[in-house]
């Protein structure tokens, strides 16, 4: 048995595979996501919906570990993981529905690329 201890070496960064997608107009703020969200991603924003709620945005989508706890906890199915390379085409065609909400793609908006 060998007393030499391995060199410890840093696990490269994790790259998500799947985006995390918002139907805000769905949304009811029944806050199950956010309570249930084991990182504390979600909170509320301060707009209101169509429906009169707050709908639910993320807030520290860095730490994200694509769990699905709130696609599966969600009674609306508001909100949801998505394959990043079909959520990226669709948020640089504009072919998302109004109130559609990606976190991961909001600083880099497509109508401000145009300007």
């Amino acid at each position: 048995m060998s007393m030499v201890r391995k060199p410890i070496t840093p696990k490269p960064p994790r790259t998500r595979e799947k985006v995390l997608v918002i139907l805000q107009e769905q949304c009811k703020q029944c806050m199950l996501c956010i309570e249930f969200c084991p990182k504390k991603v979600l909170c509320l924003t301060d707009i209101y919906n169509r429906k009169g709620y707050h709908p639910v945005t993320a807030c520290d989508i860095d730490a994200c570990v694509n769990c699905e706890f709130c696609e599966r906890i969600c009674p609306d199915m508001a909100i949801f993981l998505a394959d990043r390379d079909e959520a990226e085409k669709a948020f640089k065609a504009g072919a998302l529905q109004e109130g559609t909400v990606i976190p991961e793609f909001e600083g880099n908006s497509p109508k401000e690329d145009e300007k």
